[in-house]
């Protein structure tokens, strides 16, 4: 009787298939695959039972060249080897940025969170601007910062060296309830130390 049920079996399922649109086949789990309960038992992450590589469920959001998805972090490292152009920091994320000579183009950091961008030799950065994001931005070599936007971040601290010829043009935000810019003393450079250059402006 074994061979009719079998038979029997079979037809079931052809016509079942006929009906949904499917197919009658086996499916079974490489047997290659940890089994798991816990992410702390694979490598990588239990997925659905089994351990996986965590690199095939997530990718870094362009451009990060490195992040880490949990925390929204996002590391851009550019260079003669990478060559950047334009940036623009995924939002909602904390973006480093590291640019060496001629290696970015524009820096846009709108959306961002916060964005802490290096611009190291000629050359090195297009314009950037902050948005309301917190920038720290540091800019050496001639002509790295041509131009800063920092005008309603809610908090910007920018070095230069050689300020004239790393950064030749600086919007510094304005001192909350004033119409003092926060810059350094003696300096173009913004900086939030002032009395109220660390706190978002309302516009």
């Amino acid at each position: 009787m074994t061979r009719p049920i079998a038979i029997l079996a079979v037809v079931a399922c052809a016509v079942a298939a006929a009906v949904s649109g499917t197919s009658c086949t086996v499916h079974r789990r490489s047997p290659e695959l940890q089994t798991c309960t816990f992410d702390i038992e694979c490598d990588g992450i239990c997925d659905r039972g089994y351990c996986v590589d965590a690199s095939s469920q997530s990718q870094c959001p362009d451009p990060c060249t490195s992040c880490d998805l949990d925390e929204k972090t996002c590391r851009i490292d550019c260079d003669a080897d990478h060559i950047c152009g334009d940036l623009t920091c995924p939002p909602g994320f904390d973006c480093t940025i590291r640019c060496n000579a001629a290696s970015c183009g524009d820096i846009q950091c709108a959306l961002a969170k916060s964005c802490d961008i290096e611009c190291s030799g000629a050359a090195a950065c297009g314009d950037i601007s902050c948005g309301t994001a917190p920038c720290d931005i540091g800019c050496s070599g001639p002509g790295a910062c041509p131009s800063i936007d920092c005008t309603v971040s809610c908090r910007c601290d920018v070095s230069c060296n050689s300020s004239g010829a790393a950064c030749p043009s600086m919007s510094c935000p304005i001192a909350r309830g004033s119409i003092m810019r926060c810059t350094r003393q003696g300096t173009a450079n913004c900086d939030s130390s002032p009395s109220g250059c660390d706190t978002c402006i309302d516009f």
